[in-house]
C-alpha cells in the first residue's frame, strides 16, 4: 500500500528536539550548484516530484539538502535519524519500503529514503490543509516533518517557533534552484494558501474606512492592515519581511493598479518599511503618513511623495501567520 496515512506519529526528521532545530534553522544557506542536485540522486527526485502534486519539485532537494547535506551515510546518535532524508527509526517502521526493489529496505539506501520523504511530507500537507493551524499549509507541512505533527498541534502552530520559520525559509529558499536542475515545475499557488482571513476585502476596506481618524497607529502599519483583515497581528515584525516573504508568484511588482483590500507595500529606506490597504482608484488607508499615529484616506502617491519612497508593488491580502 503506497500511500499510507500516519499523521498521529511524532516525528519527522526529529523527535522534538528543539536544539537540534535551532542548529539547522541557523546555518548559513546551502549554495546550490547549477547542477543542482548530486548526479546519483536525480532519477529518484525526479519520480519523486511526481509522488505529491501539492509540493514543489525542488523542495525533497532544499530538505534533504538542510537535514543532510547530501550525505547519504549520515546518522544523528542523539536523534537516531539516518540517511538522506534524516529519518527516524520509528518514521521509517511506518514509511519505509524498498522502492527501487532491489532488496534493501533501509533509510541508508537513497532511493528508499526519498521515496519516503515524498510520501510523508504529502500526507503531512493533507493533514496540513485540514488543520486548524494558522499558517501556509506548506509552512506547516515542513515543520510537521521537522518537529512532528503533534508537538506542532500542541504548540499552536508556527507562531511561537521562530527557528522553525528560519528552517522553513531556508527549504523554501533552495527549492527553486534544485527545482530548475531536475527539470520539473509545479506552479500550483495551493502551496502557499493558508487560512482564510477572518475578513473578505469588502468587510476589510469597511473595517479600515472606520478606523480613518483613530489614534494610536505610530509605527504600526502592518499591524493595521492585519487588524482591518481581522487579525489580532500580522506574524510578521516588519512591513518589508511581509513583503519578502509572500510568494514571488503572488507580488505584483511596482503595480499601481491595486484592487480594493490589497496590500500596497514601499522601501522607505527604513528597516520597517511601510504597507497600506488599498482602497481602490488609487487611494490607501494608512497611518503616520499625514499626522503621526493617526488612520488617514489619502492617495497612494502621498506615501511616495512625503516619505520620498520607493513603491515596491501589491500583493493579495496574504497572512499566512495572522494571529
Amino acid at each position: 500500500m503506497r500511500h499510507r496515512r500516519v499523521s498521529a506519529v511524532i516525528g519527522g526528521a526529529v523527535l522534538p528536539l528543539i536544539a537540534s532545530l535551532f542548529a539547522v534553522a541557523t546555518a548559513a544557506p546551502t549554495e546550490v550548484s547549477a547542477a543542482g542536485a548530486p548526479a546519483r540522486f536525480r532519477a529518484a527526485l525526479q519520480d519523486a516530484a511526481y509522488t505529491c502534486p501539492h509540493l514543489p519539485p525542488g523542495l525533497q532537494a532544499g530538505l534533504i539538502d538542510v537535514e543532510s547535506g547530501w550525505d547519504a551515510t549520515k546518522v544523528d546518535e542523539d536523534t537516531g535519524t539516518k540517511g538522506l532524508a534524516q529519518l527516524s527509526p520509528r518514521m521509517w517502521a511506518a514509511w519505509g519500503e524498498d522502492a527501487d526493489s532491489d532488496g534493501t529496505n533501509s533509510p541508508l539506501d537513497s532511493a528508499d529514503a526519498i521515496d519516503a520523504q515524498a510520501r510523508m511530507l504529502c500526507d503531512y500537507y493533507r493533514t496540513a490543509v485540514q488543520s486548524p493551524l494558522k499558517g501556509d499549509r506548506l509552512s506547516l507541512a515542513l515543520a510537521a516533518y521537522r518537529l512532528g505533527w503533534n508537538y506542532l498541534a500542541k504548540v499552536g502552530g508556527l507562531a511561537e517557533l521562530p527557528a522553525a520559520r528560519e528552517y522553513i525559509a531556508q527549504i523554501k529558499a533552495l527549492a527553486p534552484a534544485y527545482a530548475q536542475g531536475l527539470g520539473v515545475a509545479n506552479s500550483s499557488r495551493s502551496l502557499y494558501t493558508p487560512l482564510p482571513n477572518p475578513r473578505t476585502p469588502t468587510n476589510a476596506v469597511k473595517s479600515a474606512r472606520s478606523m480613518a481618524g483613530d489614534y494610536g497607529w505610530l509605527s504600526l502599519c502592518l499591524n493595521f492592515t492585519a487588524q482591518a483583515y481581522g487579525w489580532d497581528h500580522s506574524g510578521t515584525r516588519y512591513a518589508i519581511d511581509h513583503w519578502l516573504f509572500t510568494p514571488n508568484s503572488l507580488r505584483h511588482h511596482r503595480q499601481r493598479n491595486a484592487p480594493a483590500g490589497a496590500l500596497m507595500f514601499w522601501d522607505t529606506g527604513l528597516r520597517a518599511g511601510h504597507v497600506a490597504i488599498s482602497l481602490g482608484d488609487g487611494y490607501v488607508a494608512t497611518n503616520d503618513v499625514i499626522t503621526p499615529g493617526r488612520i488617514s484616506i489619502v492617495p497612494a502617491s502621498t506615501i511616495d511623495e512625503t516619505w520620498n519612497a520607493r513603491y515596491l508593488g501589491w500583493t493579495p491580502p496574504y497572512f499566512p501567520d495572522g494571529v
